[in-house]
């Protein structure tokens, strides 16, 4: 606009939000829900409101007849289908996170997990059966466990290709309800309780067909007031051995936040290769095959990419479904090579790939078509 023009509105200057970033409204978000969650613990603690142990005694127990685990998209040649349950009490329960816009002024008060590619989902612990909620509530595999679980147990997870549910935090575990606990104090918790109780060895190696069972491992944290943690987290690489399953991402919690049914600006998102950009690391912290693995379209501009990304991901969901298109997809290409990543015409199994952040439709998990299909799409 030249000196010349009229302003779009006379009031511009007036606007509630007018001059201030993403990144400022962010952390005046994080700060309000903080005293937010403080005035809620106590109003809790007064009224006696029943948690989420409570509504977990007072719902009827899980049927027992799936003795195996299988996704619920089952071949067509397949006799019979999985079962499929829908959950009001774990529907909408997932914590969300939001990007990181820029690095926190308090980066010391977080902690960061590193995230495999997988579908997100809630694993549920009742008696000899685990089954795996997706976001919406909707079953995608049900597994019995070794022992005869006394307590019921809830864990936010990522069910990923090699068969593994790594965990990301938990909302039930130990008799205890955990959603109103800090997450410092959370991750604490389940850290002791994964080693004293024994939890990577509840499900079976085997399912009741023979087939080769799922396992359950919990995903480092590391504690961003400590530079040497830092420096082990940005400098390890591949993330995961053999890069198998390979890095989505990092997710980071705030200390003292409560676990929160769906999103939340207390625990935020970024990709490997953004680390550098956004958090203004010096060079060298962060392994440069972290920064090399990055899509064509990203030149540094972080707030561009994100906000090319979050457009991308609006238009697919506007799409028809089932209707055999094309979804729109980002260019997630390395620079290296400058070709097309494949695209699947199913738009179904897209809406199916859940990584960490964003909220989306669940469907039903295809095995076979899975990691490329999340690889296209990035991140949901």
């Amino acid at each position: 606009m030249s000196d010349t023009e009229e302003p779009a509105s006379r009031f511009i200057d007036q606007y509630k939000n007018q001059g201030r970033t993403d990144a400022i409204l962010q952390a005046e978000r994080r700060q309000r829900l903080l005293e937010k969650q403080k005035r809620s613990r106590d109003l809790e603690l007064d009224a006696g409101r029943p948690g989420l142990l409570e509504e977990l005694a007072a719902e009827p127990e899980p049927p027992s007849g799936d003795d195996s685990m299988e996704c619920q998209s089952a071949p067509t040649r397949a006799k019979k289908r999985v079962r499929i349950i829908t959950s009001k009490l774990f529907a909408n329960k997932v914590q969300l996170s939001e990007w990181m816009h820029e690095r926190p002024d308090d980066l010391d008060s977080w902690l960061v997990r590193p995230c495999p590619v997988g579908q997100r989902c809630l694993l549920v612990f009742r008696q000899r059966i685990a089954i795996a909620f997706s976001k919406r509530g909707r079953s995608i595999a049900s597994v019995r466990t070794k022992l005869n679980l006394r307590d019921a147990i809830v864990l936010d997870c990522i069910l990923a290709k090699d068969r593994t549910f790594y965990i990301l935090d938990a909302l039930v575990l130990a008799q205890v309800d955990l959603v109103s606990c800090e997450c410092q104090f959370r991750f604490a918790w389940i850290e002791s309780k994964y080693h004293e109780n024994g939890l990577a060895e509840l499900l079976d190696k085997k399912t009741a067909n023979g087939k080769e069972g799922f396992r359950l491992a919990l995903l480092p944290s590391y504690d961003l007031a400590d530079p040497a943690a830092m420096e082990r987290c940005w400098s390890h690489y591949p993330a995961f051995p053999d890069d198998s399953p390979r890095l989505d991402g990092y997710l980071f919690y705030h200390k003292q936040s409560q676990y929160v049914y769906g999103k939340t600006p207390l625990v935020v998102w970024l990709f490997a290769f953004m680390l550098q950009d956004v958090l203004r690391l010096p060079p060298g912290v962060v392994n440069g095959r972290h920064l090399a693995d990055k899509p064509a379209r990203y030149t540094g501009n972080y707030a561009a990419y994100i906000e090319e990304f979050d457009r991308m991901q609006a238009n697919r969901r506007r799409m028809p479904r089932n209707k055999g298109k094309k979804p729109q997809q980002m260019d997630t290409t390395t620079g290296e090579s400058g070709g097309q990543a494949d695209v699947t015409p199913d738009a179904t199994l897209w809406e199916a790939m859940e990584a960490a952040p964003l909220d989306s439709d669940d469907d039903d998990l295809c095995p076979t078509r899975e990691e490329d299909a999340m690889r296209a799409l990035e991140m949901e």
